[in-house]
């Protein structure tokens, strides 16, 4: 596969992709309402179409881990999430695609109006759940990693939460040489970092001056200027052990500016203002969610009516699977707890639409 990462720093190239990926994804004019953004415009970054069948942010980042799965031979995949996880489903719907077992460390979160139908779509794809009582969930990956070696004679592949890690991160780094120089800035949800974070790198490293705004969307454990720091040095030292003209891109070097003030009152807990810039944004034909995505653009939109976006294009980067669900299984195959869980989201929310995809397409 040519990415433009490979192709400025051939030792990348050393990386295996697990070709998932449909890339470049569309970089396209977006009109909000209530944004006039100045000289260069606003924009969407299209990465809700990196694979048609279950697409987002997480697809670049699982193109080099599940790449590595093959190449290693693995057998299962274990990752980590919370009930509602577009990276926990993503994870095992490309696995499975790519004859992988995937198994699913789940925590608890609020309830959503789309849980639900991630859930049931882990039914049907076979995800292999287990359900701890907090965030964090290595414990149990522990008893499952060992268990599933015992049975297979080869290790699992830990993916982290969100995917983040060095080498999901470099799927960031790549997306940024694809968009090039000419934004201000880009605003991005951000959850475990790894899009921001390789983002950051990617631009610092290529001498653009693009600031990337991450929105936190998870609580400051996950998501906080230390792993930040962490991430990128990690991200940076695993790219020039594979090529040394790669580089030596520091913390400080990068634009990169963690803001803190869209996440309470909590993950996947949705405020007034998010629900109202997702119905703005459904109005430009924009598909976002009030978890990832609607925060971001809030973001986005409160620094609109302050008068106070950079100067240049402003790029807003999508980072949800705007298609259908991957259809669902039987609800009386999950375990109570979850069986409860969707019961509180269908009472809160209604059913979920009945639209799912399928082998030729949505229904």
């Amino acid at each position: 596969m040519t990415l433009p990462l490979f192709e400025r720093y051939p030792g990348t190239a050393a990386l295996p992709v697990a070709g998932i990926a449909i890339l470049p994804t569309p970089l396209e004019p977006l009109a909000v309402e209530g944004i006039t953004p100045g000289e260069g415009g606003l924009w969407v970054k299209r990465d809700d179409l990196t694979n048609l069948a279950y697409g987002g942010n997480k697809v670049r980042k699982l193109d080099f881990l599940l790449g590595t799965a093959l190449a290693e031979e693995r057998r299962t995949v274990i990752t980590f999430g919370a009930y509602g996880s577009n990276h926990a489903l993503a994870t095992a719907v490309h696995a499975r695609a790519l004859g992988i077992e995937p198994h699913v460390v789940l925590s608890p979160q609020a309830p959503t109006a789309y849980a639900s139908a991630t859930l049931l779509a882990h039914v049907a794809l076979e995800t292999h759940l287990h359900l701890v009582d907090g965030w964090e969930g290595m414990r149990e990956a522990v008893r499952v990693r060992q268990r599933l070696t015992a049975r297979d004679g080869v290790e699992p592949l830990v993916v982290p939460m969100g995917g983040t890690n060095a080498l999901g991160a470099t799927g960031y780094v790549n997306a940024a040489l694809e968009v090039g120089d000419g934004f201000g800035a880009v605003y991005v949800a951000s959850g475990t970092l790894g899009t921001a974070v390789g983002l950051a790198v990617g631009f610092a490293a290529a001498g653009m001056l693009t600031r990337v705004v991450g929105v936190r969307v998870t609580p400051t454990e996950i998501a906080n200027e230390g792993v930040a720091r962490s991430l990128a040095t990690e991200t940076v030292g695993l790219l020039r052990s594979l090529d040394p003209a790669f580089p030596e891109v520091g913390y400080e070097d990068l634009n990169l500016e963690l803001r803190h003030d869209f996440f309470e009152p909590g993950y996947a807990v949705p405020t007034l203002g998010t629900e109202v810039t997702v119905a703005v944004a459904a109005e430009a034909g924009l598909t976002l969610e009030t978890t990832y995505t609607g925060k971001a653009m809030e973001a986005l939109r409160a620094d609109a009516d302050m008068d106070a976006l950079p100067e240049g294009g402003v790029l807003f980067w999508d980072t949800y699977h705007s298609g259908p669900k991957p259809a669902p299984g039987p609800v009386d195959s999950l375990p109570g707890r979850l069986q409860e869980y969707i019961a509180e989201c269908d009472r809160l929310f209604g059913p979920v639409p009945e639209v799912y995809e399928t082998e030729g397409g949505a229904v």
